[in-house]
């Protein structure tokens, strides 16, 4: 059943165990903290007064500031696991400790109940998100992540729907207890699944090292210099701080609607539980079903949405004052924060390299947020007694228009800021995902000024500007492309043709005819092969010139191809004789043009001359036409030629061969030691790009003794983000085997004594040896304080001493 659950969800068989452990962990994180929110809402605005909410907004951001730093500390000492597990225990044990002073009568504890819900619930985020990015890396993150959090999603559903009847069934102020058994359940899971998989105890502390906190003073004068040259950077600290302006207001404006709607905390606290309830549901279904839409406008119209909607919500409190402006303002700006906001946001950070990320995204976190939430407060502060809460939607629409005003000018001048940041190569796209750059170039007057660029550009500057362009589909690209060729080098022409579209039209055929006319061998391949991708009846014509013309066999044969397309039963007759001919160019050409034809009766031919054929110069070609061909199961063609004495041979069929499972992956392992560079770094960019991985693999080549192959390892283990749990998994399964060579020596042991049963005993002994050694090889490998290494010469050393 988890099998099959974990193939419907992508996950593969070694990841499933951990990923239902984090679920889980998630699960009842989220519903502790709804529970408690719920609780500590209502308690406050109902035991204590809506009017103190800005105070306990200012305490909050400055208590803030402390704890995190205090928190930074610890983790730069405790294990993840261990630390979330101990913050589980004492969240849930002070709350359930301040249920005792409830019956006291001091209402002070009420605004303090309301900090400690908000601290307690980023806190336990922090360090979960912490633990989980410990133990999965950035391929598993992309696919694990979104999962993990629609089961912490689902915790809040139930939590929330919960609190109402669990409320009646126990009394409110015991939902306190309830906080404290979902939290002790919490960190049971923790425990256990620390147990299960015991490095998430080990501690690093050398890597760990606490980074020395930058003080505010520090902040601005790095930030200063930024701001004055980048108009981004502007930008973002406006739309940081602006929308952090008004977000007290609107939960300002949003609790006191509520408390006003609800003469009784039980019927406050219902409506908490079944609004939340849905408000998750909500969130789950955007999280499943719609992710991110983000990509379909441009990042300056996305970040629009978001300031406008607000305008809306301000201007309904304005007009109407009631729980259902709240529930509009609160569902709207919810679902627009995470469907759209926060990830543009997100990626027009990522614009900038990482250098200058690691100095803007802590002040914009830290600084900016601070500022604008404390001015917030303080505005409503000032208000009180001057006016009634309504009208603080006069002033929270101010900003706004800010907000607005600041995102139409990010509009107005997005071209220009990013064509200066690829000017001054600060465009990191690297960092972004595909989807992500498409968004970044989605605007309609970047894609023009990259056009501009695009047409006047040469060499691989004019390579990278038809890439991106190509990636958003810009209109008459083919036009452009076709108008800059003349002005490039030949090799800049080939690349360029190859990214010809099959709507490149009749104009593109004038232009072949020229380009072929240079007789560039290279050059006219590339011609013909854009002209094949044209329709049949436009490229036949120039197909057939080039076809009757050229006297080189491979030319001929993409030619051919083309005349195919269009007359397959005419021309398949030459390809079939050009297959059958003694003479090896013709026979070159028969094979590259049969693998063009996508015509899959070849395949079998195909097959029957690689095994045939002794001339190895044919080879490559072969293995190219059957991988062209798509032809069933490569690996039991291809293998058998991975270690041919020709380069050209080793790349064909490393080429074709497929990297479906672990025999597969690990014959690519030993091909990172091939004489061959281009050998090698084929074989690595196939492990790293293959659907199908295991890191266990790759921790257990570590102990072949071939440096190249070693470091060519290291290179993939940092690249693909391998973690500590990986390392556990390869050391466990290698003592198992180690502990059934023993069971198996015990075994044959009790059979009569003889000089088979000595050689047995002898062969598992030797091999439950080598296991040992190889664990402790490759965990020396891994190990940067060298104290692995010294355990390994002294266990393993022929010296008795």
């Amino acid at each position: 059943m988890l099998k099959l659950l974990g193939k419907w969800l992508k996950i593969y068989e070694d990841e499933i165990s951990l990923f239902f452990w984090v679920l889980v962990i998630l699960f009842f994180i989220r519903t502790s903290s709804i529970l408690f929110n719920n609780f500590a809402e209502t308690a406050f605005l109902k035991r204590y007064g809506v009017e103190y909410l800005p105070i306990v907004n200012v305490v909050n951001s400055i208590s803030t500031f402390f704890v995190m730093a205090f928190l930074t500390g610890l983790m730069a000492k405790i294990p993840g696991s261990r630390m979330l597990s101990y913050m589980l225990l004492f969240c849930g044990t002070s709350v359930a400790l301040l249920r005792f002073v409830v019956p006291l009568g001091f209402d002070i504890i009420y605004p303090v109940l309301y900090v400690l819900k908000a601290q307690y619930e980023v806190l336990l985020a922090l360090l979960f998100w912490n633990l989980a990015n410990d133990l999965f890396n950035t391929r598993q993150s992309k696919r694990l992540f979104p999962l993990i959090t629609a089961g912490g999603v689902m915790g809040g559903i139930i939590g929330s729907f919960a609190t109402p009847p669990l409320a009646k069934l126990i009394t409110m102020d015991n939902l306190m207890f309830a906080y404290l058994i979902t939290t002790v359940i919490g960190a049971i899971v923790v425990k256990k699944m620390g147990a299960k998989f015991p490095t998430l105890l080990l501690s690093d502390k050398k890597g760990k090292k606490a980074k020395k906190k930058t003080s505010v003073i520090q902040e601005f004068k790095n930030i200063v210099p930024l701001i004055k040259e980048s108009t981004l950077v502007k930008a973002l600290i406006l739309l940081t701080l602006l929308p952090n302006v008004i977000i007290p207001i609107l939960n300002y404006q949003f609790a006191y609607t509520v408390n006003s709607a609800f003469a009784t905390q039980g019927g406050m606290l219902s409506f908490f539980g079944y609004f939340r309830g849905c408000m998750n549901i909500v969130s789950l279904i955007i999280l499943l079903f719609v992710g991110r839409i983000y990509g379909r406008w441009g990042l300056p119209i996305v970040l629009m949405f978001h300031p406008f909607n607000y305008m809306l919500v301000f201007l309904a409190f304005l007009l109407r004052f009631d729980i259902f402006s709240a529930m509009y303002a609160r569902v709207s700006t919810n679902v627009l924060r995470t469907t759209m906001n926060n990830p543009a946001r997100a990626v027009l950070m990522g614009l900038f390299p990482l250098e200058y990320r690691a100095m803007i995204r802590p002040f914009l976190r830290g600084t900016v947020v601070r500022i604008g939430i404390l001015l917030g407060s303080g505005i409503i502060m000032v208000s009180e007694g001057l006016f009634s809460p309504r009208y603080l939607s006069i002033v929270a629409m101010t900003f706004v228009g800010g907000w607005i005003a600041t995102s139409l000018a990010l509009k107005k001048s997005y071209s220009q800021i990013l064509l200066d940041l690829i000017s001054r190569n600060m465009l990191d796209l690297k960092s972004l995902e595909e989807k992500d750059i498409g968004s970044v170039f989605a605007d309609k007057q970047i894609q023009s000024g990259l056009v501009k660029t695009f047409l006047s550009s040469r060499g691989d500057d004019c390579l990278w500007h038809a890439r991106i362009l190509k990636s958003q589909g810009v209109k008459d690209l083919d036009s452009h492309i076709l108008a800059v060729l003349k002005q490039n080098d030949d090799k800049t022409r080939i690349e360029l043709l190859s990214m010809l579209s099959p709507d490149a039209g009749e104009q593109s055929i004038p232009l072949f005819r020229e380009l072929v006319a240079a007789e560039n061998r290279d050059l006219t391949v590339a011609v013909v092969k854009a002209a094949n991708r044209l329709p049949a009846g436009l490229s036949h014509g120039f197909c057939k010139e080039v076809f009757e013309t050229s006297q080189d066999p491979d030319v001929k044969a993409y030619a051919v191809t083309g005349l195919y397309n269009k007359s397959p039963d005419e021309y398949k007759g030459v390809i079939d004789s050009w297959l059958s001919s003694d003479d090896l160019s013709e026979k070159r050409a028969g094979i590259i043009a049969s693998g063009e034809t996508g015509n899959e009766s070849y395949i079998s031919r195909l097959k029957g001359m690689l095994e045939e054929e002794e001339d190895s110069s044919i080879l490559p070609f072969i293995l190219t036409a059957l991988h062209r061909l798509k032809a069933p199961e490569p690996n039991s063609f291809a293998t058998p030629y991975l270690t041919h004495s020709a380069e050209s041979v080793r790349l064909a069929a490393l080429e074709a061969f497929d990297l479906k499972d672990d025999d597969a992956i690990r014959t690519a392992i030993g091909l990172m030691d091939d004489s061959s560079e281009r050998v090698c770094k084929l074989a690595q960019e196939k492990i790293k790009t293959s659907p199908y991985q295991n890191a266990q693999i790759l921790v257990e080549s570590l102990n072949i003794p071939r440096r190249k192959v070693r470091e060519g390892i290291f290179v993939l283990l940092e690249s693909l983000n391998i973690k500590d749990l990986d390392m556990f998994r390869f050391a466990r399964s290698q003592v198992e085997r180690c502990y059934n060579y023993l069971a198996e020596m015990e075994g044959v042991r009790l059979l009569p004594e003889g000089q088979e049963r000595d050689l047995i005993i002898d062969h598992l002994e030797n091999k439950k040896h080598i296991e040992l050694e190889n664990i402790v090889r490759v965990l020396a490998t891994e190990d940067r304080s060298g104290q692995m290494r010294i355990i390994w010469r002294g266990l393993f050393s022929t010296d008795a001493r």
